[in-house]
């Protein structure tokens, strides 16, 4: 059976028993239990069965940096390596042995369908859910007056909303000092071009002195090409002259040899 096709059982003593219970993550003495809606029955504006929960402490469940309704129930299960089927089985079998005395040894059932078989078993010696379902409806009709406190009231809600808020300024703050730090090299540049024309920046002496360097950059560059150029045509010259020679001393070598071939014949 999947858990999102459980009901949306309430337990108030499996509650309170949970968070007596040590947290899963530091393994201190637990503060509130935390309803899993990732993968169960719960949804956008349903709380999830109280047997999909989990013991936390304060600062795992809405204050911490890690905090689970911060980082959200997906990630925060990843980062601290949890399986919550596991979770589940591992607190409702230890539920049914100190409540109940219950013990369950099956080897037929794991897993979503152990859990099933679990739930149904404390459902049968504890209170239903349509008891709890009724007895919430009474209470409702008597005290209408008062209304029921939303997450963004809580306590700690508002303290991690603070403490976000403290961090994102110093981030901000440190991003403008970023900035200021990497226009200073350029508001000289950037004072002159809005204070001064364009003639009285030409006029300027340090202007006047990079023109001429550059002048005379431009000058000795030129130089050396027209030098270079002439090495060329001088070289290029060279290997006419020094082919031609080649190919002169080839013929008569040639014609050395036929003077030979032929000397040897008339012998």
């Amino acid at each position: 059976m999947e858990l999102s096709k459980h009901k949306n059982h309430r337990d108030a003593s499996y509650l309170s028993w949970l968070r007596k219970q040590e947290c899963v993550i530091s393994g201190q003495k637990a503060q509130c239990a935390h309803h899993i809606r990732l993968g169960t029955n719960g949804g956008s504006s349903l709380k999830p069965s109280d047997y999909f929960c989990i013991p936390l402490l304060n600062e795992y469940h809405t204050t911490g940096l890690f905090a689970i309704h911060i980082i959200g129930e997906d990630s925060f299960l990843t980062q601290f390596r949890l399986n919550k089927n596991e979770l589940f089985i591992g607190y409702l079998k230890k539920y049914l042995i100190e409540e109940f005395n219950t013990y369950i040894q099956l080897e037929d059932l794991y897993g979503e369908s152990l859990i099933a078989y679990m739930i149904k078993l404390i459902e049968e010696k504890g209170p239903t859910f349509d008891k709890a379902r009724k007895k919430a409806k009474s209470k409702k009709t008597k005290s209408s007056s008062i209304s029921k406190k939303s997450i963004t009231e809580n306590e700690f809600y508002q303290k991690a909303k603070e403490e976000k808020k403290v961090r994102d300024r110093q981030l901000r703050m440190k991003l403008k000092e970023a900035d200021k730090d990497s226009e200073k090299d350029f508001s000289p540049i950037l004072k002159k071009k809005t204070s001064k024309s364009v003639s009285t920046f030409k006029g300027n002496e340090y202007y006047e002195k990079s023109k001429e360097l550059k002048r005379l950059r431009d000058k000795e560059m030129r130089d050396k090409l027209k030098l270079s150029q002439k090495v060329n045509k001088k070289n290029n010259a060279q290997t006419e002259i020094y082919q031609q020679a080649k190919e002169k001393k080839r013929i008569k070598d040639k014609e050395f040899r036929q003077k030979l071939k032929e000397q040897r014949k008339s012998v």
